[in-house]
C-alpha cells in the first residue's frame, strides 16, 4: 500500500503497472491479486485510505451556525491546506490533482465520500452568511467560486512563482493570508447577495 499511492500518483493510474508498484514495494507480483484482485482493487483501496488520513490530518470545522463567519474561514483553510500543504504525503494531493484532470472508475467515490462532505457544508454555511434568500443553483455558485479560487494556487502555482516575486510571496500567499482574502471576497459577495440574482444584458452596464 505505501509503495502503490506514490507510484499511482507519479504515473497515474493507466500509467502506472502491478509489476512496478510489487517491484517498488519487494513483493511477489501475485501479492495484488490475492489482496486485492487486480490492479483496481489496489487504486480502490488506496484511495480509500487516503481519504481517511486526510479527514484526520485536515479536518472539517463543525459549523457555527452563531458564527457563520468563522466556519466560512476555517472551511477555506481546510480548502487550502488540504491542496497547498508539502509534506512526506505529498502524492495523495497530486493523486487527487490526477483524478480531477483524468478521471478513473473510482473518481465518482472519490467526489460523494471526500469531496461532497466539504462542499455541502460550504454552500450551507454561505446560505447563513447571505443578506437574503437564494436559490440553490446561486449559493451552489458561490461555494464553487471559493474552490476555484483556493483551487488556483495549486494548478496555478508555477505562474504565481514567476508573476510574484519571492519576498511577496513569503508574506502574503501563505495558507493563513490566502485563507483571510478569500474569505474577505466571499463575504463583499454575501453582502451583496441580491446584486447575484439580477440579470446582466449582453454588452449592458
Amino acid at each position: 500500500m505505501s509503495a502503490a499511492g506514490p507510484v499511482f500518483a507519479a504515473r497515474g493510474y493507466a500509467g502506472a503497472t502491478v509489476r512496478e508498484i510489487c517491484s517498488a514495494a519487494s513483493v511477489n507480483i501475485a501479492s495484488v491479486g490475492y489482496h486485492f484482485g487486480d490492479k483496481l482493487g489496489l487504486y480502490r483501496q488506496v484511495i480509500h485510505d487516503l481519504r481517511l488520513a486526510r479527514a484526520k490530518r485536515f479536518p472539517a470545522p463543525n459549523t457555527d451556525r452563531d458564527g457563520p463567519r468563522h466556519t466560512f474561514q476555517a472551511l477555506v483553510n481546510t480548502l487550502l491546506a488540504r491542496m497547498l500543504t508539502v509534506e512526506e504525503s505529498a502524492w495523495e494531493t497530486e493523486l487527487l490533482m490526477r483524478e480531477l484532470q483524468n478521471p478513473t472508475p473510482v473518481f465518482a467515490s472519490i467526489v460523494e465520500d471526500f469531496f461532497r462532505p466539504l462542499f455541502d457544508q460550504l454552500t450551507e454555511t454561505l446560505r447563513l452568511l447571505v443578506d437574503t434568500e437564494l436559490p440553490d443553483h446561486t449559493l451552489q455558485h458561490l461555494a464553487f467560486s471559493t474552490v476555484g479560487q483556493c483551487l488556483y494556487y495549486r494548478v496555478g502555482a508555477q505562474a504565481v512563482q514567476v508573476l510574484i516575486p519571492e519576498r511577496q510571496r513569503q508574506l502574503h500567499y501563505d495558507i493563513s493570508s490566502l485563507s483571510q482574502h478569500i474569505t474577505a471576497v466571499m463575504l463583499a459577495a454575501c453582502e451583496n447577495a441580491s446584486l447575484l440574482q439580477q440579470q446582466v444584458e449582453p454588452g449592458g452596464n
